[in-house]
């Protein structure tokens, strides 16, 4: 963002009679100074928020009641810190003349009494317009409208009590391709580092504070953004931020979520779990680094300060975590008591008969944050001069009147303008500035709320719901894992909670709560199954060594699963379990004896997974080979050698019979031949 050509660096916040009416600027333009000069015009005191808005947003309308003749040259002022220059201008009630001073005193602001502003003249608020001129040609360089506050108000007065909320909170985006061994070192490697500049605006914001220790505030620090102070440049905000909490009665540190989020998404997206779990971690990050606990007030967790819209179903999950009070924008309600432009407490009906005690805050003094881009000190003075405004709307009352002003979510800690701000406020004749259970307490109960006082936001959801869910529950197996390792589980847990984040849009929240899945990931990394090995059994039965192993730096409690269609494990199934702990740095095996129904080579699954069965850890795949014969083979075999050795008995006796009778046939054909022809031969002749 480019510097306006005029700034405004430090103003008077208030003027009493016989009080100058000082001013710190500076120019930025090519322009050689000896041809700068600042022309002023003071309009008449405004009457009407309306008409401060429009000296604002649109400039100041109307005659000036005193205005210089000519530009007042820039080269003849005295110079400040910073680049500046001084600007001081005598303030008197009435008078004739054009305004014109001495050579040391450039201008006299002259405050005329004129028809149609405030009704308590000279006492008011009074638009001072401004402008940078090159007085050569008589261009207008630059311009902005701060305003007087012109006061004689007495110690004794009933003044307007403010509660300013500034939130404490920075956001990370995730970061692009982080590796295994980078998530595997520091988790919060899924998340960029914010620029130096951002985290030195938010440690400046908490110096500021700081350095007006008797002026309440109410302080939103998300848990997140404590993790970016610890160990770095800016670790001193810490210590500071320990010394404002001892101050609970000036600093209000809110029950803050740990990323500042959008309750109502969260709990439409059905993630009311989430919120909690934002409410409990953010308690205990800003405690811890505190060293103190956030105080507890109206007998639960204070005030839930939101720029969002409310449902009552979220009002409801709200008043279940222990939220007794809620700040809630004016816009977001159908109306809420007032008194006159400020606010009163009153009750807020949630879902399934709840109630809460709400104030809403200001809608005009949250645009003030960021009225003036570029120019952060008169956006201070602006608020300053609203609240003036308001105080002069119903002057010196009898009942205090209230207003609160909480930033809006689009604001960025700036330094500048929190030490304009509470430098403003310090010993304001007018406004007082309260912590936001003090402006409660101002009320002895609660305003009645009949058919007003409704919520009439819409409630968006974009929220990647169903992958934090499935994050959440692979984190929570995780956990439950590795009970010694409570750090490493809340680390990639914070991941989750700062993916819900309302600064990031849908797609960034996603991406975070995609590297929150990696970041465990790389944690599970770090566990393996004993792979590419080949068991062989040389009986139907025998022990398969499964070998797991962990280089994590904490124990591992899990469950062995094994399965395998073609196995016996011992409980007669295929599939057996047992509980295992793996210890850090260690190889584990765990013997399981198996059983197969025949040879051959069966494949065996390994899964190891967290107690609660949530989430699976490591798998893994063995082989087992078996080169034993089954009982059903031996008896086929055995019985076809029997059949076969009979057969071959029968076969072998039959040729042997055979073999007789043919050699008992062939010798009795013989003897009979041989007596025949001896009987014919041995006949005598005569």
């Amino acid at each position: 963002m480019s510097s306006p050509a005029l700034v405004l660096l430090s103003q008077t916040p208030w003027v009493t009679p016989g009080q100058s009416f000082d001013l710190d600027l500076r120019a930025s333009t090519n322009v050689p100074v000896s041809r700068l000069g600042v022309a002023v015009s003071v309009y008449p005191c405004l009457s009407s928020v309306s008409g401060f808005d429009q000296s604002v947003n649109t400039g100041p309308t109307g005659a000036p009641v005193s205005s210089t003749t000519s530009p007042v040259a820039l080269g003849g002022l005295p110079a400040v810190a910073g680049g500046g220059v001084h600007l001081s201008l005598p303030v008197v009630v009435g008078g004739a003349g054009s305004g014109a001073g001495s050579p040391g005193t450039p201008f006299i602001i002259r405050l005329q009494a004129v028809a149609g502003q405030c009704g308590l003249f000279p006492a008011g608020v009074f638009p001072v317009r401004l402008q940078l001129v090159d007085t050569s040609g008589g261009s207008v360089l630059g311009s902005f409208t701060t305003h007087l506050v012109y006061t004689e108000a007495t110690s004794t007065t009933q003044k307007l009590r403010v509660a300013v909320v500034l939130p404490v909170q920075l956001t990370q985006r995730a970061a692009r391709s982080p590796s295994p061994a980078a998530l595997l070192a520091r988790p919060t490697a899924a998340l960029t580092t914010p620029p130096a500049a951002a985290v030195s605006a938010v440690a400046g914001v908490v110096s500021a504070v700081a350095a007006h220790p008797t002026v309440p505030v109410t302080l939103q620090v998300s848990g997140q953004t404590v993790g970016l102070l610890a160990g770095g440049p800016h670790a001193s905000a810490l210590t500071q931020l320990g010394q404002l909490a001892a101050t609970p009665s000036v600093h209000q540190l809110t029950s803050a979520p740990f990323a500042p989020v959008d309750a109502a998404a969260l709990v439409g997206a059905g993630l009311s779990s989430e919120l909690t779990l934002q409410v409990s971690r953010g308690l205990e990050v800003v405690s811890g680094a505190t060293g103190r606990p956030v105080p507890v007030t109206a007998g639960g967790l204070g005030a839930w300060v939101t720029g969002d819209t409310l449902d009552a179903a979220t009002v409801a999950v709200l008043a279940g975590n222990g939220f007794r009070q809620v700040v809630l924008p004016a816009s977001d309600l159908t109306s809420a008591p007032a008194d006159g432009s400020t606010t009163q407490p009153f009750q807020l009906n949630g879902a399934r008969g709840t109630e809460v005690e709400a104030m809403a805050s200001n809608d005009d003094l949250t645009a003030r944050f960021t009225s003036a881009p570029g120019d952060p000190v008169l956006a201070a003075h602006q608020l300053v001069a609203e609240l003036a405004l308001l105080y002069y709307e119903r002057p010196n009352g009898v009942s205090p009147r209230a207003v609160l002003a909480v930033a809006p979510t689009s604001w960025k800690d700036d330094p500048a303008f929190v030490d304009a701000l509470l430098g403003s406020l310090d010993g304001n004749p007018v406004v007082q500035a309260v912590t936001t259970s003090q402006a409660f307490a101002l009320f002895p109960a609660p305003s009645a709320c009949r058919t007003s006082c409704r919520l009439t936001g819409a409630i968006g959801t974009g929220l990647p719901a169903a992958a934090i869910r499935a994050q959440r529950a692979r984190i929570a197996g995780f956990a439950n894992a590795t009970v010694g390792a409570r750090t490493v589980a809340q680390g990639l847990g914070d991941l989750v909670l700062g993916g819900e984040s309302r600064a990031l849009r849908p797609s960034q929240q996603a991406a975070v709560v995609a590297n929150a899945g990696l970041a465990l990931d790389a944690q599970l990394g770090q566990l393996a199954v004993e792979g590419d090995q080949t068991v062989t059994l040389t009986s139907s039965s025998g022990p398969v060594p499964v070998t797991l192993y962990s280089d994590a730096a904490y124990p591992v409690t899990a469950t062995l699963v094994l399965s395998s269609d073609k196995l016996l494990f011992p409980n007669g199934k295929t599939q057996w379990s047992a509980g295992v702990v793996l210890q850090p740095h260690h190889s584990t095996v765990v013997p399981v004896r198996v059983r197969t129904r025949t040879s051959g080579v069966f494949r065996l699954d390994v899964s190891l997974r967290s107690p609660d069965g949530t989430l699976r850890l490591v798998t893994g795949q063995l082989a087992v080979r078996s080169t034993s014969s089954s009982l059903v083979g031996i008896v086929l075999t055995v019985g076809a050698i029997a059949v076969l050795a009979i057969w071959w008995f029968r076969t072998s006796l039959r040729r042997r019979r055979a073999r007789r009778a043919e050699e008992s046939g062939d010798g009795s054909g013989d003897a009979g031949v041989g007596a025949a022809a001896g009987g014919t031969g041995s006949a005598p002749g005569p």
